[in-house]
């Protein structure tokens, strides 16, 4: 029974280029039965059985990100946030343009400077994908708020883009 694994939302995004080593990633370790994955999967196309969309609208996205034991995502800061605001700690692999996934390295760059201050995590290989979604599943999530009701996370994001963008 599938249901008994924790599922793991992948998003890579509305990119045109594809994204196949983060998709295949998610086929190998959806097969090896430790988790199950829905996957964004845009440009990509999807091994057979590996379940996903091309696209999903917001009310989907919302949904399954409410769904969602983990999240992983491209280094795009839409998708960080929607995670971050939904109380995962997402595990971002970049694009990287060295294997055609990008026209440049401002994933790379990005999701270095958001590791750094504890935003997110990283993984650059299936094997720290796997780890890394191990211990989101383990972990869980959280839903701090303020007093108003907004997030700190979104707060510090916004922060955090408005220092990377005014350097």
């Amino acid at each position: 029974m599938t249901s008994d694994r924790p599922l793991v939302a992948v998003f890579v995004g509305t990119d045109h280029h594809r994204f196949d080593r983060l998709v295949d990633w998610a086929a190998h370790l959806h097969f090896g039965g430790r988790f199950r994955f829905h996957v964004q999967h845009g440009a990509t196309p999807l091994p057979p059985g590996l379940p996903g969309s091309p696209m999903l609208d917001v009310m989907r996205l919302d949904a399954l990100l409410e769904r969602a034991d983990a999240v992983v995502t491209h280094a795009g800061p839409g998708s960080i946030m929607d995670a971050r605001e939904r109380g995962h700690v997402p595990v971002v692999v970049p694009r990287d343009p060295g294997f055609g996934e990008h026209v440049d390295d401002h994933q790379l760059r990005f999701a270095k400077f958001l590791a750094r201050r504890g935003v997110i995590t990283t993984a650059y290989d299936v094997d720290q994908l796997a780890t890394r979604l191990q211990y989101a599943t383990v972990v869980g999530r959280s839903r701090p708020t303020d007093e108003r009701g907004t997030s700190p996370t979104l707060a510090r994001f916004e922060a955090m883009i408005e220092e990377l963008v005014h350097r």
